[in-house]
């Protein structure tokens, strides 16, 4: 319970400041202010200014970037629908930033087999952000052109910021407490399913083990997976895809508890639903293609 309070108060706190920086940028329209060099360039490929603004915050936190659409969503400057593949953008920068130390852990625990696993890891971020880029380029209807205010297709969700966080925290508070509670459950229904001894016979024990190790925390799955290979007991082509398996099946749960506080404390709750399905439509196609690659591998 101490634990959950205290992510509640992070949450609470994260959220306040978010808004309030998100507001400030919005009102005194540094978007277009710091971006105006760029605004060229972004118009010819679909993109607004607050929206590249947003993604280069996020270099530095996600949540900032998520603050600042969250605030132009809020004064009508952005749609809805620019928001939602935004938002799906942001995630990219921040990774790319963490990445190469994400790769010198995998490769000192698990060898050749954890350069594979974090470079399919870095095709997924790649590859969310590439769809998520298409699809918001692909419903450009004018918002390109400037961060002020919007034509009279776009939907205005104007409102004051404490009438705002009257509506979003409960909702905040509600989803991440049920991340909380429930995604734990999950994950160690997975883990459990992955040790039992019916599971298929192409991978060793110690193959399913680095999976289910992998659904929850995947620096303890790349240990197990160098330990196993380092014995003989697990080929490198069997951790890779032990890896992206476990990894790839925690997705939902890591998505949920990742985004949900924070996607239903920045957004309308409407409008968060969408983001958490679209997160997980947009980032399982290459999961799949994960999963393919390394079956093909293993098998053949």
């Amino acid at each position: 319970m101490e634990k959950l309070l205290k992510g509640e108060l992070t949450l609470t706190i994260d959220i306040l400041l978010g808004l309030l920086l998100g507001e400030v940028i919005i009102r005194l329209k540094l978007p277009d202010l710091l971006l105006r060099r760029f605004t060229p360039f972004l118009q010819r490929h679909g993109v607004n200014s607050t929206t590249g603004l947003a993604v280069a915050t996020s270099i530095g936190s996600s949540k900032a970037g998520a603050a600042i659409l969250s605030s132009a969503l809020t004064s009508g400057q952005i749609s809805e629908r620019c928001a939602v593949w935004s938002v799906l953008m942001l995630s990219l920068p921040s990774y790319l930033k963490r990445w190469p130390s994400t790769l010198l852990m995998s490769v000192s625990m698990a060898g050749r087999a954890g350069m594979f696993y974090a470079l399919s890891m870095l095709f997924v971020a790649v590859s969310r952000f590439v769809i998520a880029f298409t699809f918001l380029k692909r419903g450009n209807d004018g918002e390109a052109m400037s961060s002020g205010p919007q034509a009279p297709s776009v939907k205005t969700h104007s409102m004051s910021l404490v009438k705002k966080l009257v509506k979003t925290l409960p909702l905040a508070w509600i989803f991440f407490a049920l991340a909380y509670s429930l995604v734990p459950v999950v994950n160690s229904y997975l883990q459990e399913v992955f040790r039992s001894p019916g599971v298929l016979g192409f991978l060793p024990l110690s193959g399913w083990a680095v999976a289910a190790g992998a659904v929850v925390k995947v620096s303890a799955a790349l240990a197990m997976a160098g330990g196993a290979m380092a014995s003989g007991e697990l080929s490198t082509a069997g951790a890779v895809f032990a890896l992206v398996l476990g990894s790839g099946l925690g997705t939902a749960t890591r998505i949920i508890r990742m985004n949900a506080g924070y996607y239903f404390g920045f957004f309308p709750a409407k409008t968060a639903q969408k983001m958490l399905i679209m997160n997980f439509i947009t980032i399982m196609p290459a999961v799949i293609l994960n999963w393919i690659f390394a079956l093909l591998a293993l098998l053949f």
